[in-house]
């Protein structure tokens, strides 16, 4: 009878894992890519779940109505762990979409299946540059631990989440349009400049047809400006996703309910 007992409860510990596991591979940068097989990401589930499981504390089973609603809520966590950084990789997207189209340049739009979108190719750029310092510097090990993390925080058995967490996250949001125009700054200037140069040689020229000349001059000025960016944003781009893990763990204090 306690064996049975054990494996119940350790079979439904295992399925929360998977839940918080599976709500993480859904939003989280690499985990969530089209480009990665639907079975592979089950099976990555699965296989974590089976390897976390044992070291995560939680109460007897429950009826079934409380555990459907405990898988619901850990599936939420896990969602919001992936959100945060997926979030801080939206912001070097928008930045590229929102120079692309201040420059005119808004037909060069490409579908990206790993992101399921469309994106410009100065937010494909900035997109792979973010993912493969994400890769390089353990993103996804660091993904794995910080949910692992999350247990301690908040145990298998919640059955909501946080108000403050929720706040948290919406003021994340807000927070990355700001960062949204900081990295677009320098190449809507460049921008700017070539546009207001432009608009200066066709009133000494009216002749000059300046629409054919601002569009070839903003594509090159935007590709010089964007590899002299190039040093300094491979120099930023670590201190971005230690800032993105830093509020995961601000969000676990959140969970555990810390102000």
């Amino acid at each position: 009878m306690t064996l049975s007992l054990v494996t119940s409860q350790l079979t439904e510990t295992f399925f929360l894992v998977a839940a918080r596991l599976a709500g993480l591979v859904f939003t989280a940068p690499v985990l969530s890519s089209g480009y990665l097989p639907r079975m592979l990401k089950v099976a990555l589930i699965l296989a974590l779940a089976a390897a976390l499981a044992p070291s995560v504390q939680a109460s007897a089973p429950a009826s079934g109505l409380v555990w459907g609603l405990d898988l619901v809520v850990n599936f939420g966590i896990g969602a919001l762990i992936g959100l945060i950084l997926s979030l801080f990789l939206s912001v070097l997207d928008m930045a590229g979409q929102v120079v692309t189209y201040e420059l005119g340049l808004g037909l060069a739009i490409a579908s990206n299946p790993g992101l399921d979108e469309n994106g410009s190719f100065l937010s494909e750029w900035q997109s792979l540059l973010a993912l493969f310092v994400f890769v390089a510097t353990g993103g996804i090990e660091l993904s794995v631990i910080a949910l692992h993390a999350s247990f301690q925080a908040i145990g298998a058995n919640v059955m909501a989440i946080p108000v403050a967490a929720f706040s948290f996250v919406t003021g994340l949001m807000t927070s990355a349009l700001t960062m949204t125009l900081l990295m677009a700054f320098p190449l809507l200037l460049a921008g700017f400049i070539v546009n207001m140069a432009v608009g200066i040689m066709s009133r000494a020229f009216p002749q000059m047809n300046a629409y054919y000349l601002s569009l070839p001059a903003n594509f090159g000025v935007s590709l010089l400006v964007f590899a002299a960016m190039l040093p300094l944003l491979m120099g930023i781009l670590p201190s971005l996703w230690n800032h993105a893990f830093t509020d995961v763990s601000r969000l676990l204090a959140l969970l555990e309910g810390k102000p």
